[in-house]
Protein backbone atom coordinates (compact mmCIF):
# COMPACT_ATOMS: atom_id res chain seq x y z
CA UNK A 1 0.00 0.00 0.00
CA UNK A 2 3.13 2.04 0.75
CA UNK A 3 4.64 1.80 -2.60
CA UNK A 4 0.90 2.31 -4.28
CA UNK A 5 1.02 6.07 -2.41
CA UNK A 6 4.18 6.83 -2.97
CA UNK A 7 4.12 5.72 -6.86
CA UNK A 8 1.08 8.41 -7.04
CA UNK A 9 2.82 10.86 -4.80
CA UNK A 10 5.51 10.76 -7.47
CA UNK A 11 3.39 10.37 -10.53
CA UNK A 12 1.79 13.59 -9.76
CA UNK A 13 5.17 15.21 -8.54
CA UNK A 14 5.95 14.75 -12.58
CA UNK A 15 2.82 15.96 -14.50
CA UNK A 16 2.89 19.14 -12.14
CA UNK A 17 6.72 19.29 -12.90
CA UNK A 18 6.28 18.84 -16.43
CA UNK A 19 3.14 21.44 -16.49
CA UNK A 20 5.19 23.89 -14.80
CA UNK A 21 8.01 23.37 -17.39
CA UNK A 22 5.91 23.32 -20.03
CA UNK A 23 4.44 26.59 -19.11
CA UNK A 24 7.91 28.35 -18.33
CA UNK A 25 8.98 26.48 -21.72
CA UNK A 26 6.54 28.65 -24.05
CA UNK A 27 7.36 32.09 -22.02
CA UNK A 28 3.51 31.85 -20.66
CA UNK A 29 3.75 33.38 -17.31
CA UNK A 30 -0.06 34.52 -16.82
CA UNK A 31 -1.93 32.64 -14.84
CA UNK A 32 -5.99 33.16 -14.89
CA UNK A 33 -7.49 33.39 -11.76
CA UNK A 34 -9.27 30.68 -10.23
CA UNK A 35 -12.89 30.52 -11.31
CA UNK A 36 -14.89 32.28 -7.47
CA UNK A 37 -18.40 30.24 -8.57
CA UNK A 38 -21.96 31.13 -7.40
CA UNK A 39 -23.49 28.26 -5.72
CA UNK A 40 -25.71 27.35 -7.98
CA UNK A 41 -22.60 26.79 -10.47
CA UNK A 42 -20.72 25.42 -7.73
CA UNK A 43 -23.60 22.50 -7.06
CA UNK A 44 -23.86 21.75 -10.61
CA UNK A 45 -20.25 21.27 -11.26
CA UNK A 46 -18.12 21.57 -14.33
CA UNK A 47 -17.42 25.24 -14.25
CA UNK A 48 -14.41 24.93 -12.54
CA UNK A 49 -12.82 23.24 -15.19
CA UNK A 50 -10.76 25.20 -18.23
CA UNK A 51 -12.28 25.48 -21.25
CA UNK A 52 -10.22 25.95 -24.98
CA UNK A 53 -10.47 29.52 -25.45
CA UNK A 54 -9.95 29.06 -29.07
CA UNK A 55 -12.97 27.08 -29.37
CA UNK A 56 -16.23 29.75 -29.51
CA UNK A 57 -18.79 26.98 -30.07
CA UNK A 58 -17.79 25.56 -26.84
CA UNK A 59 -17.79 28.62 -24.90
CA UNK A 60 -20.97 29.82 -25.93
CA UNK A 61 -22.03 26.53 -24.71
CA UNK A 62 -20.72 27.43 -21.61
CA UNK A 63 -21.91 31.07 -21.22
CA UNK A 64 -25.52 30.00 -22.17
CA UNK A 65 -25.54 27.13 -19.38
CA UNK A 66 -24.09 29.76 -16.31
CA UNK A 67 -26.20 32.71 -17.61
CA UNK A 68 -29.24 30.42 -17.85
CA UNK A 69 -28.34 29.18 -14.01
CA UNK A 70 -27.32 32.21 -12.62
CA UNK A 71 -30.14 34.58 -13.92
CA UNK A 72 -33.04 33.34 -15.20
CA UNK A 73 -33.56 36.44 -16.78
CA UNK A 74 -30.87 35.42 -19.28
CA UNK A 75 -32.40 31.99 -19.89
CA UNK A 76 -33.74 32.42 -23.96
CA UNK A 77 -31.74 34.93 -24.37
CA UNK A 78 -29.67 34.61 -27.80
CA UNK A 79 -25.68 34.13 -27.38
CA UNK A 80 -23.82 36.35 -29.96
CA UNK A 81 -19.85 35.30 -30.72
CA UNK A 82 -17.45 35.47 -28.20
CA UNK A 83 -15.27 39.06 -28.38
CA UNK A 84 -11.57 38.81 -27.21
CA UNK A 85 -10.64 41.37 -24.71
CA UNK A 86 -6.56 42.00 -24.18
CA UNK A 87 -6.03 42.69 -20.79
CA UNK A 88 -4.34 46.40 -20.37
CA UNK A 89 -1.87 45.72 -18.00
CA UNK A 90 1.08 43.36 -17.97
CA UNK A 91 0.57 40.42 -15.82
CA UNK A 92 -3.00 40.63 -16.00
CA UNK A 93 -5.19 37.70 -18.36
CA UNK A 94 -6.79 38.36 -21.66
CA UNK A 95 -10.57 37.96 -21.32
CA UNK A 96 -13.31 36.41 -24.10
CA UNK A 97 -16.92 37.74 -23.01
CA UNK A 98 -19.80 36.07 -24.64
CA UNK A 99 -22.50 38.98 -25.07
CA UNK A 100 -26.45 37.98 -24.78
CA UNK A 101 -29.57 40.13 -26.62
CA UNK A 102 -32.99 39.66 -26.51
CA UNK A 103 -35.31 40.75 -28.87
CA UNK A 104 -37.63 43.44 -27.41
CA UNK A 105 -40.95 45.46 -29.04
CA UNK A 106 -38.40 48.19 -29.84
CA UNK A 107 -36.06 46.13 -31.39
CA UNK A 108 -33.01 43.88 -30.05
CA UNK A 109 -30.89 44.94 -26.66
CA UNK A 110 -28.23 43.32 -24.72
CA UNK A 111 -29.29 42.15 -21.86
CA UNK A 112 -26.57 39.77 -20.70
CA UNK A 113 -22.59 39.14 -20.42
CA UNK A 114 -20.77 36.37 -19.56
CA UNK A 115 -17.04 36.36 -18.76
CA UNK A 116 -14.00 33.93 -19.12
CA UNK A 117 -10.32 34.50 -18.09
CA UNK A 118 -7.57 32.98 -20.68
CA UNK A 119 -4.01 31.99 -19.04
CA UNK A 120 -1.94 29.78 -20.46
CA UNK A 121 -1.67 27.53 -22.90
CA UNK A 122 -5.02 29.50 -24.89
CA UNK A 123 -7.07 27.58 -21.91
CA UNK A 124 -10.36 29.75 -20.41
CA UNK A 125 -11.87 29.58 -17.04
CA UNK A 126 -15.36 30.91 -15.85
CA UNK A 127 -15.13 34.84 -14.66
CA UNK A 128 -19.08 35.55 -13.82
CA UNK A 129 -22.26 36.66 -15.51
CA UNK A 130 -23.88 40.29 -15.67
CA UNK A 131 -27.68 40.25 -16.16
CA UNK A 132 -28.47 43.48 -17.34
CA UNK A 133 -32.40 43.00 -18.32
CA UNK A 134 -33.58 45.12 -15.89
CA UNK A 135 -31.51 48.21 -17.57
CA UNK A 136 -34.31 49.44 -19.62
CA UNK A 137 -33.67 51.58 -23.01
CA UNK A 138 -30.58 52.55 -21.73
CA UNK A 139 -28.56 49.24 -21.87
CA UNK A 140 -26.75 48.64 -24.97
CA UNK A 141 -27.82 47.53 -28.26
CA UNK A 142 -23.90 45.50 -28.65
CA UNK A 143 -21.15 44.32 -27.03
CA UNK A 144 -19.18 46.80 -27.37
CA UNK A 145 -21.05 48.91 -27.48
CA UNK A 146 -18.40 51.74 -29.40
CA UNK A 147 -18.13 49.48 -32.35
CA UNK A 148 -14.04 48.79 -33.84
CA UNK A 149 -14.31 51.37 -36.72
CA UNK A 150 -16.10 53.75 -34.75
CA UNK A 151 -13.15 53.95 -32.60
CA UNK A 152 -10.63 53.52 -35.20
CA UNK A 153 -11.84 57.05 -36.49
CA UNK A 154 -11.91 58.94 -32.86
CA UNK A 155 -8.61 57.04 -31.88
CA UNK A 156 -6.86 57.76 -35.26
CA UNK A 157 -5.43 54.18 -35.61
CA UNK A 158 -6.82 51.47 -38.21
CA UNK A 159 -6.27 48.92 -35.55
CA UNK A 160 -7.76 50.03 -32.04
CA UNK A 161 -7.37 47.08 -29.90
CA UNK A 162 -10.13 46.43 -27.11
CA UNK A 163 -8.70 46.51 -23.30
CA UNK A 164 -9.39 45.93 -19.61
CA UNK A 165 -8.37 47.27 -16.69
CA UNK A 166 -10.76 46.32 -13.92
CA UNK A 167 -13.29 44.35 -15.13
CA UNK A 168 -13.91 42.85 -19.29
CA UNK A 169 -17.54 44.13 -18.69
CA UNK A 170 -16.10 47.91 -19.50
CA UNK A 171 -13.72 47.29 -21.96
CA UNK A 172 -11.93 50.19 -23.53
CA UNK A 173 -10.46 51.10 -26.96
CA UNK A 174 -6.86 52.18 -26.94
CA UNK A 175 -4.59 53.48 -29.62
CA UNK A 176 -1.45 51.27 -29.14
CA UNK A 177 0.78 53.36 -30.60
CA UNK A 178 -0.22 56.95 -28.81
CA UNK A 179 -1.61 55.22 -25.69
CA UNK A 180 -5.23 56.93 -26.10
CA UNK A 181 -8.51 55.83 -24.90
CA UNK A 182 -11.93 55.47 -25.23
CA UNK A 183 -14.62 54.08 -23.10
CA UNK A 184 -15.82 51.15 -25.31
CA UNK A 185 -19.56 51.11 -23.48
CA UNK A 186 -20.56 54.56 -24.04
Amino acid sequence: MAAVAVAAFFAVTLITLAHVISNSASGCSIAAPEPNLPPSLSSLGGFDQSFDATNAGALVEVAENAAAVVSPDLDGATALDPVNVAAATAGQPAAVVVPFTSQETDGTRLVGLVSFFVGCGERAYFGSVLDISQTGPTAPVTFPAVSDVAAAQQLDTSTPQLVYRGSPFTPEWRNEQSGATLAAGE
